[in-house]
């Protein structure tokens, strides 16, 4: 009989959401071991869906996509971030679709069963959403990006500038990521992991899920307190988009006659262990777990031993406010999940694009 999904005890005070029932989790084919719990304001993520894809068909053209953050299950946001606050809400959805649109976009020639061709795309686009002008790209409008992102971000400083200069720090840092050339290659699972953690924009997602319920550390003794326990979560998090990405990265490695390399990890298990996609999908299951279980186990640590703090950050850290960042990031790996298991742009013939992040 299954169990249902563990955690922590919560920080986080739930007046927004409600847990997700395990029988709907099962269902929906989620991987998760964490709660899952969905905020109340589904209605308030559409509307920002709606309004950015207004806003970007405007000032650019048709979004790459058309699904953006939206499922079944209902939008990422409201899934990732459960207990974002009511006059955040909003702006957690539209960043989040801008992001998928942004990974999208860099994916310049749509195809993601070898992402080394659009790193000079990559690169350009990068170039423009930090306001670079000089572009030969063929993307939309180097200065018709910025001013919508610019927008984005003064939205966003208008309701936390301390909490919006650290989630602009955060975007600039996906931005340059995400336009840098990497290797197909990885000796280690650990650094394929490293690597796929910063493609997929997991720090960004996380520090989106940090804003939305007003918790994100500002001080580099506080994230350094969280980072054990978010490294284990976004491990997870990042082996998660693998999964249910498989599907539909193969399809199109398939139609493309097979040439080339399907860029996930189970690639690099079929490799590694000589097995199929079958076991090796499993393989990757039980990885998954593996993290949510050690997460847990740092957690635990912390409950039974207390929050450990150095000597020399006394004064300079405020544990609840950790231990609420780190919750909140735990929610948004399971969100993830869950939000993952029934997305559209994960699904075959779906017309989307075969995305990865």
């Amino acid at each position: 009989m299954a169990s249902a999904p563990s955690g922590p005890e919560p920080d986080l005070p739930f007046r927004f959401s409600t847990p997700v029932p395990l029988s709907e989790i099962l269902a929906s084919g989620t991987l998760t071991l964490l709660p899952v719990r969905m905020h109340s304001m589904e209605d308030v993520a559409s509307t920002a869906n709606r309004d950015l894809k207004a806003e970007w068909t405007d000032a650019l053209r048709k979004p790459p996509s058309g699904a953006a953050g939206g499922s079944p299950h209902g939008h990422v946001a409201t899934i990732g971030v459960p207990e974002c606050l009511a006059e955040r809400m909003y702006m957690c959805a539209y960043i989040m679709d801008f992001m998928i649109w942004h990974d999208d976009l860099t994916d310049a020639d749509r195809d993601s069963v070898d992402k080394s061709k659009s790193i000079s795309a990559r690169r350009t686009l990068s170039a423009d959403l930090k306001g670079g002008a000089n572009s030969t790209s063929t993307l939309p409008s180097p200065h018709a990006l910025e001013s919508l992102q610019s927008r984005m971000f003064n939205r966003l400083l208008a309701l936390d500038q301390p909490a919006a200069a650290a989630l602009l720090h955060e975007w600039e840092l996906f931005a340059t990521y995400s336009a840098g050339s990497f290797t197909q290659e990885f000796p280690t699972l650990d650094e394929y992991i490293e690597h796929r953690f910063y493609d997929a924009g997991l720090p960004l997602y996380y520090a989106v899920s940090a804003f939305g319920t007003a918790c994100l550390p500002p001080t580099p003794a506080e994230q350094s307190l969280a980072a054990p326990l978010i490294s284990s979560l976004g491990k997870a998090c990042a082996l998660t988009n693998d999964y249910y990405s498989w599907d539909k990265e193969f399809a199109a490695y398939t139609a493309a006659g097979g040439h080339g390399r399907v860029y996930n990890c189970v690639t690099w298990i079929m490799e590694k262990y000589s097995c199929g996609i079958n076991t090796a999908r499993e393989l990757l299951k039980e990885m998954i777990h593996g993290y949510e279980r050690q997460f847990e186990k740092k957690w635990q640590d912390w409950e039974e031993n207390g929050v450990k703090v150095k000597s020399e950050d006394e004064g300079k850290v405020d544990v609840w406010r950790v231990r609420r960042y780190v919750e909140a990031a735990m929610f948004a790996t399971s969100g993830s999940a869950y939000w993952h298991a029934r997305a559209p742009r994960y699904k075959v013939g779906d017309g989307i694009g075969p995305q990865g992040a």
